[in-house]
């Protein structure tokens, strides 16, 4: 090869090389521009097709929905003396009602025997005839409605209550002279789990005992605490449910030691601490103590009323109690119900910043236990078995001015007293006198919420609150995930 043509390969060579190269280079730069520009769009556009499908943004949360009853049980305590009755079944006015299967724990046994059907239905009595712990389960149109108690006239009367999973107990007793068994009624055919909490006046009781409590399906297990934590002073205790349904009675009994006959009554549970306790059916006379436990940290000042027929007021001279977090305090009654300040007396009022848990404990020639009552809603027809003998209906804590109309029936179903109206206020107590055969009463409340409580009366001292038997339970709205 000569070496001109040397020459212009040379120059070809040197002329296209590096232009090649640089072109190349430009292509990849403008790859990457592209990819910058539309990767960012790939993607919003898939993050908004993924919000797009994300149900918290389709489904709003919605609130559960109330639908009829169809699984419902009730435990009868046994009783606490001879004269204490069978245990009558009814319901609330407007329930179709059906069969209800019945289990009885017979001569304080701890298995709930057998089930036999029983039918119930509103207006009318059943009866169940023992003296041990009853159990009454209905399903379907058997469910909703149905309430329960002891008719014959006892000095005391356990309320007939459905299972509950956590609530409050004050005036408590673990000693010779005050005394308390917890009974755990266990409704279901699997076994339950409670946790037992116990607090007294230096606090929390540290009792492993009470940790874990396993009751067996169908069965009632007693828990004696002066036997399982032996111990001086007033406790409350704190029972949750942690596994299963249980119904909880807690039997109290006064021993004077040698000075007269031991008194039995039934300490009512509390469902939660509250700001305003109202406990009606306390009596003028006797000796007595109000209990107090603050469950909060921090230091609680309570006020305590007298709710009388005329008004709502604290008595001269009677200062706040101060009330330590986590301990209970006690009043003397006596200091609360003056011989000015009794005379009308129906009931008290305890007022505080913090939440509190509550009771009376009143002791003459009976015993009487007494917790804070339920509000029942305005036109919401409530239904109770009582006792029979002298006893009357205490109603307080009324919104504004209303009505409420009482009837009253007899073991037979003869209406004794028919829609007997009460007119009702704000800022004062009412007290109508039932018929010493009525064992079934009605309470209908209209333009107001109210509390009410059937106080027993003549030589004893007690009280059955009422409250709304279970109609409607609400169904949660389940939403997709």
């Amino acid at each position: 090869m000569s070496d001109g043509q040397q020459g212009r390969r040379a120059d070809r060579a040197g002329a296209t090389g590096p232009g090649r190269r640089g072109i190349v280079q430009r292509r990849k730069v403008d790859a990457l521009l592209v990819l910058a520009l539309v990767l960012p769009m790939v993607v919003a556009g898939a993050l908004a097709v993924t919000r797009g499908d994300d149900p918290a943004t389709t489904y709003a949360a919605a609130p559960p929905t109330p639908a009829r009853l169809t699984d419902a049980s009730l435990v009868c305590a046994a009783a606490s003396s001879s004269t204490a009755g069978d245990v009558m079944l009814s319901r609330v006015p407007g329930m179709r009602g059906g069969d209800v299967t019945v289990r009885i724990a017979e001569g304080g046994a701890v298995d709930l025997g057998g089930p036999r059907n029983l039918e119930v239905r509103s207006g009318e009595l059943a009866s169940v005839a023992s003296d041990g712990d009853v159990l009454a389960t209905g399903t379907a149109a058997a469910a909703p409605g149905l309430v329960g108690g002891r008719t014959g006239p006892a000095r005391a009367a356990a309320e007939c209550r459905a299972p509950t999973f956590d609530e409050w107990y004050v005036g408590i007793g673990a000693a010779a002279k005050q005394s308390s068994t917890i009974e755990l009624a266990n409704p279901d055919e699997g076994p339950a789990v409670v946790e037992i909490a116990l607090h007294g006046r230096p606090g929390p009781l540290i009792e492993q005992e009470l940790h874990g409590i396993r009751v067996a399906g169908h069965q009632v297990m007693r828990l004696d605490l002066s036997q399982l934590t032996p111990r001086r002073g007033t406790l409350a205790a704190h029972l949750t449910v942690v596994r299963g349904r249980v119904v909880s009675t807690v039997r109290h009994t006064y021993d004077p030691l040698g000075r007269g006959t031991p008194r039995i009554d039934f300490l009512p549970a509390q469902a939660a601490p509250a700001t305003e306790n109202l406990l009606l059916g306390v009596p003028s006379d006797g000796d007595g103590v109000v209990n107090l436990f603050n469950p909060g940290e921090d230091e609680a000042r309570a006020t305590v009323r007298v709710v009388s027929d005329s008004a709502i007021f604290t008595p001269a001279g009677l200062d706040e109690v101060v009330v330590p977090g986590g301990t209970v305090r006690q009043l003397p009654l006596s200091q609360v119900l003056t011989r000015e300040a009794a005379d009308g007396a129906l009931g008290l009022q305890v007022d505080a910043a913090q939440p509190l848990v509550a009771s009376v404990r009143v002791v003459g020639d009976d015993l009487g236990l007494i917790a804070p009552s339920t509000a029942i809603g305005d036109d919401q027809p409530v239904t109770a078995v009582v006792p029979e003998g002298p006893k009357s209906l205490v109603l307080a804590g009324a919104e504004r001015a209303g009505v409420v109309r009482v009837t009253a029936t007899d073991a037979r179903g003869e209406v004794l007293m028919d829609e007997q109206r009460v007119e009702v206020g704000a800022d004062r107590g009412h007290s109508l006198e039932l018929p010493d055969d009525a064992v079934l009463v009605t309470v209908r409340s209209t333009n107001t919420t109210i509390a009410g409580t059937v106080m027993l009366t003549g030589d004893r001292i007690g009280a059955l609150r009422l409250w709304p038997a279970d109609i409607d339970a609400d169904v949660p709205v389940v939403r997709p995930e």
